[in-house]
């Protein structure tokens, strides 16, 4: 999965997501909702398929609302943004995971700000395609996870979990702890914290995930005197 240089930036997407879901606020007002309880903290402008993706981050207690009340996956047809050269509101691919805008398909993501006035939003009659949800990494990480139990499982965030490379190592996600930082799993089952502008990024902090389960409880508190350290 490339990427481009960035050109368009986070503060761009941040002001038209908070747009579109004004001009949606009548007919879909749980994404106002999802959106005051999430960290919107960065965006990738993907090459293939050409989109930028919205990565967000939730709270421990925000999470928990969201797995529950918003388990949505879906495409929204019936939006359309002003495109300042033709004068023409163009219609835009949106995808939403739990509720949030997660991806805009776009044939120009790094310039996608100067291409589009994202103050002109025009609704139309709006259509819902619903996605099943295949998380690859996800599948990955239930294999590592093996040894773990059901009732363990669930105490992970696993349907969010995507792959992070650190210095050639691969790393993928089971808890969020906020400000883009994780607490993560190798593919030998090794259990790290991930801290992005940490002098060690990536440090062990269990070797397998059973003796994870020795420190974690299913509470992120147990975990505060370990993650900065």
């Amino acid at each position: 999965m490339g990427l481009f240089n960035r050109k368009t930036k986070k503060k761009h997407i941040e002001k038209f997501e908070i747009n579109l879901i004004n001009a949606l606020e009548s007919q879909m007002p749980q994404l106002r909702k999802v959106f005051g309880i999430s960290k919107f903290f960065h965006i990738s402008l993907l090459e293939n398929p050409k989109s930028i993706f919205l990565g967000r981050s939730y709270s421990e207690k925000a999470f928990t609302v969201v797995n529950k009340n918003h388990k949505t996956y879906f495409n929204l047809q019936g939006v359309s943004v002003l495109n300042r050269k033709t004068k023409q509101f163009e219609p835009i691919k949106l995808t939403f995971s739990h509720d949030a805008l997660s991806t805009i398909t776009t044939e120009h993501p790094e310039n996608f700000h100067r291409l589009f006035d994202l103050n002109e939003i025009q609704v139309n009659e709006i259509h819902l395609e619903h996605l099943k949800r295949e998380n690859p990494d996800q599948k990955i990480v239930e294999k590592i996870l093996k040894p773990l139990n059901k009732d363990q499982l669930e105490l992970l965030e696993l349907d969010f979990t995507f792959e992070i490379n650190l210095d050639e190592k691969s790393f993928y996600t089971i808890l969020d702890i906020e400000d883009g930082n994780y607490i993560a799993v190798d593919k030998k089952g090794k259990i790290y914290r991930l801290i992005h502008d940490h002098e060690q990024p990536a440090k062990v902090i269990a070797n397998n995930p059973s003796d994870f389960f020795k420190i974690y409880t299913g509470d992120k508190k147990d975990l505060e005197n370990i993650i900065y350290n």
